[in-house]
């Protein structure tokens, strides 16, 4: 098995007795164990007359089985050692994994086993788990991508099984009787849950030998049957299906174009990767470029390419592109210059130096990856099991070692006009049908023979060509010697307006560094305005920076460009090697960026629309969203923003742009892989040749509004019409370690049973759950539900009548068990990190907390193990029944006329409260 220059992990790969392939990962490093169980089966093998079986099978695997009969088993276990359960159910396979400290693995696993192997299918979880899957299918009936898919799936062969609704919903499953469903779904099981249809991933800090132990002990008691044979798949698409334009209207703000060729199943090119080229040169975003060309004639924003479904047989190879109003308007003259860029690269894009750069760049990439958390390495590996022979099942994603030309060419070929799906997504579309399910107007039309000959006789213009050889693939691949001293960050320059903190990792022991710079800036203090236009210009300044240093980032050095609550940050990461010298350039384009009027106004309709459509967001994602401006002082809601952005004009911009980087404090942080004299050079010239001309200042504080008072505030938030949706805040006392630790407890204890109660038990809806939501560092809990079918005041009265009940749930809890939750968390908070990217961002955080010894986590584990029982059930009830409870219930509002009959104090005028609130830090 080929592994990575750096990749400590040890590997083995085995087949059980009863056939079930099994890959073993032995990582001394992780935080956790976690394991992932691929099934060969998806909705494909759904019958015909029952679609979207195999999603109530997925679902009805937590539901209980004959050794462990209580819905949720696996889930209750998990959640008291750390862990997590989830699962997928794809087209052709279905996945299950979860994640827990290595200590509970043994039990883990065998309720993992016995949940696979024996699943109840009790009539009753049955005819209870269709309303969650019926909740779960409305929740998405207004989601573009769900809309856009039923699309899909309506205009291709319909004897393909990709064309079946995946998701069912009730009136599917009505058509059945309880007794009906489970025989259908037991079949379904018998047929494909054996075990050579099963790879199984488990990774763990565990010996090989000993996760070996386990897996037979648990694995090899799965019923061995003949694999059911492959389906002959019809075509997806018969020659009807293409050279169509499908025009479809969005239900959010959206013009998008996307152009999507029908090609054969590509994995066994897998180690040629032509589309991976294509899509590298299609979606090349600087001078030259395709991209590049549309946006100076004002058609298009944003453009990538190498999307699309796929399967076992077929491939979709997708263009997508967001336009501008213009561009919607002459969307022919954007697939024009689409096909005249295709013909470029049929003339000049197939050169072996190219193939060889991204054969290059792919190997640096897998050398020198960050390793995911165990339980995406898991999923990931277990899926790939199914793809990928075994010596490749860790480079396979990357491995580019057979050039193939003319394999290249002939898929070029397949890029024309006859085999091309051309969808238009814009609200503007005149359409004649409806889309099943989700009711989305769409219309269908062939190409015509003009605008067929049109494409075909596309002119390259003098502005398009290919890109050149990438000046930054060549990077230092050795790390420097490290420094002891710099082992944990030191402060080298501590001035009012600047403050730069510099580490070496003496982990990784990779060429890698990650860049934090913060500026905040006087002027957001004061001005609601300038937030605003904020927004606008750091748009225009990613844009910029994109087409600029295209090249840099596809070559692994990355950077981001983004606003924040005092101003706006960059963060760069990758190779070591040259990015302080593309920071600075960086830092120098920002402090003396220009901009056109078409680009502000660009920038401004693309800020407008992303304004307009969290209008649209689902109830739930309001509430949040409303809670976050809420409680920040420095952040303002889309409805505050938009007249602001109707009126703005590019001559305010240049003086909100002067304003902004008149006054400004930053704090940078760099880690990695450089030396310190690298470190001061670089403190250096950002603070005499790039801050000279900004007035220094002091950092801007995190405040957030408190929320204590004599009753419950209240913040009706309006919605979208069709579902229900609460959101109960509950804010800690304070800050401080303490209180971060039982806010922490306090939800760890009460998620699982919140869950079971009001989703299994009760079934509210299918969004229901907890989270530790602090803000600004400050802790916080809060709880939520998003249902279908109960008013607002019923899924209040349940969350409170839970919380009522909790102290007491808390109370019943086994002192083992307790022990066991504090044990996990500890560990977690405790434990190593697992990437270079993990560890500068923790160490980050660290800084603006103003945790000079960077020990703030052992702190925290520290308290956490020594609090108890009775400690934790004191501050719920502070937070539930306190004198001055500091608690916030957000709920939708759908029309200015309903009336929700709550208690507590209304916030009728959010701006002016937070105006008036006081400021905790």
């Amino acid at each position: 098995m080929i592994q990575s220059k750096h990749d400590q992990c040890r590997y083995q790969y085995l087949t059980l007795t009863n056939g079930l392939r099994v890959l073993l990962v032995e990582d001394s490093g992780s935080k956790k164990s976690a394991i992932s169980a691929t099934i060969a089966m998806g909705h494909f093998q759904d019958p015909t007359e029952c679609e979207g079986l195999s999603h109530l099978l997925e679902h009805m695997l937590f539901l209980g089985c004959q050794k462990f009969n209580r819905p949720n088993h696996l889930a209750d276990y998990l959640s008291s050692s750390g862990g997590h359960v989830n699962a997928w159910t794809g087209t052709e396979h279905s996945s299950f994994y979860f994640d827990t400290l290595t200590q509970a693995l043994g039990p883990a696993l065998e309720q993992f086993s016995a949940m696979l192997q024996q699943p109840n299918f009790s009539v009753t979880d049955i005819e209870s788990e269709i309303h969650s899957i019926d909740a779960e299918f409305r929740l998405k009936q207004k989601d573009d991508l769900r809309c856009l898919y039923q699309v899909h799936k309506e205009t291709c062969n319909h004897a393909h099984p990709f064309s079946k609704f995946s998701v069912g919903n009730s009136q599917v499953f009505s058509q059945f009787s309880a007794s009906e469903l489970q025989k259908m779904l037991r079949t379904m099981h018998s047929l494909h849950y054996h075990a050579t249809n099963i790879c199984l991933c488990v990774v763990s800090d565990l010996p090989l030998d000993q996760s070996s132990t386990l897996v037979k002990q648990y694995f090899e008691a799965i019923p061995q049957r003949e694999k059911v044979p492959a389906q002959e798949l019809p075509p997806l698409y018969l020659p009807e299906h293409l050279g169509l334009i499908l025009k479809v209207v969005p239900i959010k703000t959206a013009r998008r174009m996307i152009v999507t060729f029908a090609l054969p199943d590509i994995q066994p090119y897998y180690r040629s990767k032509p589309l991976y080229l294509l899509s590298h040169l299609i979606g090349d975003e600087g001078q030259g470029s395709l991209l590049s060309h549309l946006k100076k004639q004002g058609l298009a924003t944003n453009l990538s390419a190498g999307g699309g479904i796929h399967g076992s047989n077929f491939k979709d190879f997708n263009i997508n592109l967001q336009l501008t109003v213009k561009g919607a308007s002459q969307w022919s003259r954007v697939l024009t210059d689409i096909f005249a860029y295709l013909k470029l690269i049929k003339r000049k894009g197939i050169s072996r130096w190219r193939f060889d750069e991204r054969k290059q760049f792919n190997q640096l990439a897998f050398d020198f990856h960050d390793k995911p958390r165990s339980i995406e390495l898991a999923s990931g590996l277990s899926e790939q099991m199914h793809h990928y022979p075994q010596e490749h099942l860790l480079i396979g994603e990357y491995l580019m070692d057979s050039y193939e030309p003319e394999l290249i060419q002939s898929i070029l070929a397949q890029l024309n006009p006859d085999n091309m799906r051309l969808k238009l997504i814009m609200p503007e579309l005149e359409t004649d049908r409806e889309a099943r399910w989700y009711s989305t107007p769409y219309a269908v039309e062939k190409l015509s023979a003009s605008l067929r000959q049109q494409l075909l006789d596309a002119n390259i213009a003098p502005d398009m060509q290919l890109p050149e050889a990438n000046p930054y693939l060549c990077v230092r691949t050795e790390p420097h010697q490290m420094d002891p001293a710099f082992s944990l960050p030191q402060q080298l320059i501590s001035n009012t307006g600047f403050k730069f903190w510099f580490g070496q990792d003496p982990h990784f022991n990779q060429p890698k560094g990650e860049l934090y710079l913060s500026f905040d800036s006087a002027a957001i203090e004061d001005s609601p305005e300038l937030r605003c236009y904020k927004r606008i210009w750091t748009s225009m300044v990613q844009d910029k920076l994109n087409q600029q240093y295209y090249q840099a980032m596809i070559a692994g050095l990355n950077f981001h460009f983004y606003a924040h609550q005092g101003g706006f940050s960059l963060h760069t990461s990758g190779f070591s090697d040259r990015q302080f010298e593309l920071a600075e350039q960086i830092v120098y384009d920002v402090m003396r960026f220009e901009f056109s009027d078409n680009q502000f106004e660009h920038a401004r309709a693309r800020q407008w629309q992303a304004m307009q459509n969290n209008l649209l967001n689902k109830p739930i994602n309001r509430l949040f969203t409303r809670l976050s401006v809420l409680l920040q002082p420095l952040s303002d809601s889309p409805l505050d923003m938009l007249p602001i952005l109707d009126t703005a004009t590019p001559e305010k911009m240049r003086t909100m742009q002067y304003q902004l980087l008149k006054q400004l404090h930053l704090d940078a942080f760099a880690y990695g892989d450089w030396s310190e004299q690298q470190a001061r050079t670089f403190s250096a010239n950002i603070s005499t040749a790039l801050l000279a001309k900004a007035q220094p200042i002091a950092s801007i504080p995190r405040r957030i509004v408190s929320l204590e008072s004599a009753q419950r505030y209240l913040l009706p938030v309006r919605c979208q019409p069709g579902e229900n949706a609460v959101l109960l805040y509950l804010q800690s006392p304070d800050r401080s370690v303490g209180g971060i630790a039982r806010s922490i407890l306090t939800e760890q204890l009460l998620s699982g049973p919140f869950f079971n109660q009001l989703r299994t038990e009760k079934q509210l809806g299918y969004v229901v759950g907890s989270g530790y939501m602090p803000y600004n560092q400050h802790p916080g809990i809060g709880f939520y539900i998003q249902s279908p079918t109960h008013s607002v005041e019923n899924l209040v009265m349940h969350i409170d009548s839970f919380l009522l009940r909790a102290t007491e749930l808390i109370q019943s809890i086994p002192e083992q068990e307790w022990k066991g939750l504090k044990s996990s968390i500890s560990k977690q908070l405790t434990a190593s990190d697992t990437s270079l990217s993990m560890r500068s961002q923790r160490l980050w955080l660290a800084i603006g907390n103003q945790d000079r010894d960077f020990d703030q986590q052992h702190q925290l584990s520290t308290q956490i193990e020594r609090l108890s029982l009775n400690e934790v059930v004191l501050f719920l009830e502070q937070l539930i029944k306190g004198g001055k409870p500091a608690q916030l219930l957000l709920y939708n509002q759908p029309g200015p006329n309903d009336d929700v009959q709550l208690k507590g104090e209304i916030i009728s005028n959010m701006s002016k409260f937070k105006a008036s609130a006081p400021l905790v830090s």
